[in-house]
């Protein structure tokens, strides 16, 4: 039963501001939709049951020619939903540095959890995609599926199945359209990291 979590194709620069989301809610960019075309093969014969993706448009247009082909339709759940950075989106890093210089060291140092001004922490965002496991995993244990989400989010799951504090994501690296897979041991009561970061090529 792996489960494959996607990160979502390369985005369209500039102003997409959502005010649902109070965030950048950009499109995927041409680049993005050459490259989500590729997982079209890369699923093709892997029986997916489901699709999630994060609230984000981006999310959902990163996968909508893969489900298509696998005739199924994706399912929003903003658990899937990059971390919550608050104020500091869209500032440069001397802004950050002078606006926010807490959280300007907090950053560069990377050794402790911190929580974004008017956003969350590590742990909180985390926190977020172990429930979505919690809720999921009796649903479709024994199912292969696809959730499509975000950098950040992605390094805290990584966190989590390798029992890492949060602040250790900052150690690994994921591509757009990087695919993670994971599988539940129940004999361990745990999961386990099967592939990290794959390309389709």
């Amino acid at each position: 039963m792996p489960w494959y979590i996607v990160r979502h194709a390369d985005k369209e620069p500039g102003d997409f501001y959502n005010p649902h989301l109070r965030h950048q809610d950009q499109p995927i960019s041409l680049k993005g939709r050459q490259d989500a075309q590729k997982l079209c093969p890369f699923f093709a014969e892997k029986q997916i049951s489901a699709i999630y993706v994060s609230s984000y448009q981006r999310t959902r247009q990163t996968i909508e020619e893969a489900a298509g082909q696998l005739q199924l339709e994706p399912l929003v759940d903003a658990r899937l939903n990059e971390i919550d950075n608050g104020c500091i989106e869209g500032l440069s890093d001397a802004e950050l540095h002078h606006d926010y210089p807490d959280i300007w060291i907090a950053h560069r140092e990377r050794k402790y959890d911190f929580r974004f001004p008017g956003g969350e922490t590590g742990a909180e965002a985390q926190q977020r995609i172990i429930s979505f496991l919690i809720e999921k995993l009796p649903q479709h244990g024994g199912d292969n599926i696809i959730l499509v989400s975000h950098d950040g989010l992605i390094r805290l799951l990584m966190c989590y199945i390798l029992n890492l504090p949060v602040f250790s994501r900052w150690s690994f690296r994921v591509d757009t359209c990087g695919v993670m897979e994971i599988s539940y041991q129940r004999e361990f009561n745990a999961w386990k990291l099967v592939r990290f970061n794959q390309a389709c090529l």
